[in-house]
């Protein structure tokens, strides 16, 4: 999707192919690309910390667009433009309030393309505070029955939700992978202070001596390293945090902390934004623009919306992206 700015660049929705510069709208890999960025400071912070990639953040002087609070990670944001039809992008988003972000704002619109992801009924998290006392206890009960703690999280955002948790609930001091260390030095840079200590570092070295928790990279609890882990500190306990927990089951303890909004939310987000045509991406679109059609909704998924779209204003190619030019 790609709109055209009044000084005639393209810009890229998340997409860099034939863009001047791309919108991104948060630092997880998988919306991350382009080396002309237009995001908040703080996502082009989180894009840069450890990457050796040549990029730039590149401003976009025009009043008809405009970034909002997204509520997903830290410097997330959502995408409004207007030319007479007010369209919202709401990249990964969240109605709720986290440890280290502020909820998303609902903007009302006339074309809502919204974050799916969990838009299904099974997934209705609780209240932060709950995961965080569930957190809390599980992690306590461990540490005081002579057990070490490794958690499992993604990198960016997760990882420090869980370390403020630990900080302030569980009265911990983690010790942290190189990759989450790099993302947290972003996060103190921006006023969210967590404390913990490098893995390697003496501080680390000397925690590791007594009973300690250790938050890694989600990928790196598997078989493989849970029989090193025993190897080397004999009694260890393995937990896990993701929203996919909320529905699934885990080897280990999974925790539903969650960045993205579940379905009641998603639901608000469309009610209370007005939109008269709603485009529902990523994860599960299928079942949530299928339920919000029950209800009387034009909705349609993000492949039916680019099946649907008119051959003289959209150009589309076999496995490459819907090309949206709008003039603003």
């Amino acid at each position: 999707m790609y709109l055209t700015l009044n000084d005639g660049r393209k810009l890229g929705i998340e997409v860099s192919k034939g863009a001047d510069l791309v919108y991104i709208s948060h630092a997880h890999s998988d919306h991350a690309r382009g080396r002309n960025i237009f995001s908040s400071h703080e996502t082009f912070d989180l894009l840069s910390a450890g990457s050796e990639k040549q990029t730039s953040l590149v401003r976009v002087n025009d009043e008809n667009i405009k970034l909002f609070p997204a509520g997903h990670i830290l410097g997330s944001t959502q995408l409004r433009f207007t030319n007479g039809h007010t369209v919202v992008y709401t990249g990964d988003m969240k109605l709720r309030d986290g440890f280290t972000t502020e909820k998303a704002e609902i903007i009302e619109c006339d074309e809502l393309h919204i974050d799916c992801t969990f838009g299904h009924p099974d997934f209705n998290f609780p209240e932060k505070e709950e995961i965080a006392d569930r957190i809390d206890r599980w992690t306590r009960t461990r540490l005081m029955t002579g057990q070490n703690v490794i958690f499992g999280a993604y990198s960016t955002g997760k990882a420090q939700e869980l370390i403020h948790i630990l900080n302030n609930y569980s009265d911990v001091t983690p010790v942290v992978d190189h990759a989450i260390e790099q993302k947290c030095k972003v996060y103190d840079k921006h006023g969210i202070k967590l404390k913990r200590f490098e893995i390697g570092t003496y501080e680390a070295t000397e925690a590791m001596k007594g009973k300690f928790v250790y938050v890694v990279p989600f990928h790196f609890v598997n078989q493989q390293s849970e029989k090193w882990f025993e190897a080397q500190y004999k009694r260890v306990s393995f937990a896990l945090v993701t929203g996919w927990a909320n529905r699934y089951k885990y080897r280990n303890q999974a925790f539903p902390l969650s960045d993205h909004a579940g379905f009641y939310e998603i639901l608000k987000y469309v009610e209370e934004s007005k939109a008269k045509e709603i485009v529902c991406h990523y994860g599960h679109a299928g079942v949530m623009s299928s339920f919000l059609k029950s209800k009387g909704y034009n909705a349609k998924t993000d492949k039916e919306w680019e099946a649907s779209l008119t051959p003289a204003v959209y150009q589309t190619k076999i496995n490459e992206p819907v090309q949206m030019t709008v003039r603003v």
